[in-house]
């Protein structure tokens, strides 16, 4: 199994879309991939500074979670609405939908994963760590892990991941061992598989 750990200093600003504001992009593939050349999945985090619109994603599936603030609500026009309040709960949207967001109170964080789903499917889910727990790795995937809080011991890459680090796994099959740092850790885990 072969795991890259990615530091918060070694991820790209770029600008949003529709020039709303910048977004932090943990993580792109393929590598160097842009909007424009299109990608396979991205993992990117924000912060929704004022209300107003989403960019558009025609063709691709998204998933929201909410890491820090109190969170908005997204107006998905024919499509209805939904809250984003409660944190590391994703929601999932296509992206080619209309959405405009209206913050809660104040300025928030989140974390979008974004997938073709022509070339893969995502399973997003979070994690609150208290003790030790594994995460497979099936072969054929890649799993991706962010720490949205707290620090991490991952004893197959020896990597030692604080707030905001990442990780990816791929060439299982296999299992990570997550370990939890005093205090525990909560995490973003994003498993890609192929069609």
């Amino acid at each position: 199994m072969r795991c890259q750990g990615i530091k918060p200093s070694e991820v790209r600003r770029m600008p949003w879309r529709n020039g709303g504001g910048t977004t932090l992009e943990v993580a792109v593939d393929p590598p160097g991939a842009t909007l424009e050349t299109g990608f396979r999945v991205r993992l990117s985090s924000a912060e929704v500074a004022a209300s107003g619109p989403f960019s558009a994603f025609p063709g691709l599936e998204r998933w929201l979670l909410l890491l820090d603030g109190a969170g908005f609500d997204l107006d998905f026009g024919p499509h209805g609405q939904v809250e984003l309040r409660n944190p590391l709960v994703p929601i999932r949207f296509p992206g080619d939908w209309p959405a405009s967001a209206s913050l809660v109170e104040g300025p928030c964080t989140d974390f979008n994963v974004m997938v073709d789903p022509r070339r893969c499917q995502a399973r997003v889910e979070a994690l609150r760590l208290a003790f030790p727990r594994a995460v497979p790795v099936p072969a054929g995937s890649t799993q991706w892990l962010f720490i949205a809080g707290g620090t991490l011991y991952v004893p197959e890459a020896d990597l030692h991941l604080g707030q905001r680090h990442a990780l990816r796994a791929e060439d299982g099959p296999g299992a990570l061992q997550l370990i939890p740092g005093y205090g525990g850790a909560t995490l973003v885990v994003v498993g890609i598989s192929d069609c």
